[in-house]
């Protein structure tokens, strides 16, 4: 175990596209005794999250490719107990009120002060243990225990294996929404292939055998030509 002052250290992630302040943030919290992992993009947090212990995020909201908020969704999907502070230029009080609604732990309006920073940072790991999150996610006449790693089905009940379950909340997040095999596999596993893989349609296809009343006719997970998989609630 790492120690620090008689301590475990505790690791943190940045997210910030500005390289200049996210160098700043990440040595000053490392002056603070924090393990500090920075990146400039949300493209790489499933995999730094699969391969790391981190106890805390610190998110921008605009970055490139999909925002803050996306990956502050992914993070509450996945990471329910990690705390996440959310940091941006918009000052409206609607901004900070749809960061907070979709489960932030605290934010920050930028520029801020580093210590103000660190204040936060200390005062939610101090809290962190002792909050809870939800369990169950309900996509239509599904329910997902996602702690269990289990799904029911009317009275049939099926124990998933921790990818099949993470692929569900993936869909629970995107519903109606195509995702790619990359993007199944970037952001249930923190893998990136090139060239394209398509061992996730194995996982699919048992998925599948799972959840549907008919699984060469699924009604919940479709294929989209070209696109790759989707997940609709069944009206």
């Amino acid at each position: 175990m790492d120690i620090f002052e008689g301590k475990s250290i505790k690791r943190l992630l940045i997210v910030e596209d500005n390289e200049v302040l996210c160098h700043f943030l990440q040595k000053s919290l490392q002056h603070d005794g924090y393990e500090v992992e920075a990146l400039l993009t949300g493209e790489l947090i499933p995999k730094v999250m699969e391969r790391n212990c981190i106890h805390l995020v610190v998110l921008d909201i605009v970055l490139p490719g999909k925002d803050g908020m996306y990956w502050l969704k992914w993070m509450k999907q996945y990471y329910p107990i990690i705390p996440v502070v959310i940091m941006s230029a918009k000052v409206q009080p609607d901004d900070r009120l749809l960061g907070l609604e979709a489960g932030a732990s605290d934010y920050l309006t930028k520029p801020f002060h580093d210590r103000e920073l660190l204040i936060k940072v200390n005062r939610l790991l101090k809290r962190a243990n002792d909050e809870t999150h939800e369990h169950v996610l309900h996509m239509g006449n599904i329910t997902v225990n996602t702690v269990d790693n289990r799904v029911q089905k009317g009275n049939k009940v099926v124990t998933l294996t921790k990818l099949e379950c993470k692929i569900l909340q993936l869909f629970y997040m995107n519903v109606g929404i195509p995702l790619s095999r990359d993007e199944l596999m970037q952001q249930t596993m923190g893998i990136v292939y090139s060239p394209p893989n398509r061992s996730i349609d194995t996982h699919i296809n048992r998925l599948r055998n799972k959840i549907e009343d008919a699984p060469s006719n699924p009604v919940h997970i479709r294929t989209v030509r070209g696109k790759g998989y989707c997940f609709y609630i069944k009206q």
